[in-house]
């Protein structure tokens, strides 16, 4: 697929990965759709970088992960581009927990945020993809979301990427070959929340990859631009780890 003129969807994308990634399809000539839960200083600011670069933006403030505010976000992109080619699925976020007091709320508020956002965004773009021939969904995973991978203090987050990573098989087999899913799953992204932890913890982090290092935005921002250019990749799911999956 040819990125140039594309409407491209990006969740959560006022920051990290999902800004990096705005960025790229930007340079790329795709119009861009910049969307955040509450940032949204960091989501105008996103959509007047792109501009400054010469690109397409809007910004539209939506919790993807209630459905009234997800289609929202759809049927502005509509409204304003006339359709929507890739739906990058990247709103999510990390809480810590104690697996033996962990209420039920606090469960389905780490599910709502990873996986509710990506399910509801999903169906409502689909709509529209398949009434105007087709499209691409890409989904942001992690490897906690892979087998024996997860955190004892974030297992609401590990069991809901690995619901994404299921949720990206499934639905590349059900809407094949007009929709092409796949997913990107991340190892430790560089954030500036990590630059607050101490030393100690951050080099233990850097030592659970090869690498060596923390992953920059703009490194998992690449694999989902691979991904949208290729067609002949559906079901798949990118490691961007840094090696953490052979540790």
């Amino acid at each position: 697929m040819q990125i140039k003129n594309q409407v491209i969807v990006i969740t959560g994308s006022s920051s990290g990965i999902g800004e990096a990634t705005a960025y790229l399809f930007a340079s790329e000539g795709a119009r861009i759709v910049v969307n955040s839960e509450s940032n949204i200083e960091g989501g105008m600011r996103v959509m007047e970088k792109i501009k400054d670069m010469k690109g397409e933006a809007i910004y539209v403030q939506a919790d993807v992960s209630d459905p009234i505010q997800a289609k929202l976000l759809i049927d502005k992109t509509v409204e304003t581009f006339g359709e929507i080619n890739i739906l990058i699925n990247n709103a999510g976020g990390y809480e810590s927990q104690d697996f033996l007091t962990a209420s039920k709320e606090s469960w389905l508020r780490v599910f709502d945020k990873n996986l509710f956002s990506t399910i509801l965004c999903s169906q409502y773009a689909a709509q529209v993809m398949l009434k105007n021939g087709g499209g691409k969904i890409l989904n942001t995973a992690s490897v906690y979301g892979w087998e024996n991978t997860g955190d004892p203090t974030g297992m609401a987050y590990s069991v809901a990427k690995a619901g994404v990573i299921s949720l990206t098989k499934n639905l590349a087999k059900f809407w094949s070959p007009t929709i092409l899913v796949n997913a990107v799953a991340p190892g430790y992204v560089h954030i500036p929340r990590f630059d607050t932890y101490p030393e100690e913890t951050q080099a233990q982090m850097k030592a659970e990859m090869l690498l060596g290092r923390f992953i920059e935005p703009s490194e998992v921002a690449e694999a989902f631009l691979y991904l949208a250019k290729n067609d002949a990749v559906t079901g798949e799911v990118h490691r961007v780890d840094g090696g953490f999956g052979l540790k």
